[in-house]
């Protein structure tokens, strides 16, 4: 019983050192190809009768797959900050100009645009 347990909890460990390292290195592809092989291995582990005592090593096994899934939180929370960014840096770039405006002072052209604009119109 504790050695399914305890395997299972090692599947588990492995999928997310690997799902770890490849967030590290952002290699979002590898990490998502890992997705379907750490959900079942978190269902594998959970439906792993537990023993009513931990032994010594199930107990260290349990920290550090609590660790393993922070260390997984956090590098999956800046993984989406990341992916933001770079979806806001496409949505901008594809946006239409905006339409020159008439200030106070006259015809005002948006200056988020001028220097692309600027730039396309030398090349």
């Amino acid at each position: 019983m504790n050695d399914d347990l305890a395997a299972a909890a090692e599947r588990l460990a492995a999928i997310l050192a690997a799902e770890n390292a490849a967030l590290r290195r952002a290699d979002f592809a590898a990490a998502v190809a890992l997705v379907p092989a750490k959900e079942a291995a978190m269902a594998d582990l959970v439906r792993q009768p537990k023993p009513p005592i931990a032994a010594p090593a199930l107990f260290r096994q349990a920290q550090r797959l609590r660790d393993l899934a922070a260390e997984n939180q956090s590098l999956l929370a800046r993984a989406i900050t990341v992916q933001t960014r770079i979806l806001r840096i496409v949505a901008r770039a594809g946006a239409p100009p905006q339409a020159p405006r008439y200030g106070t002072t006259g015809l005002r052209v948006p200056s988020r645009r001028t220097a692309a604009l600027a730039l396309s119109t030398r090349a």
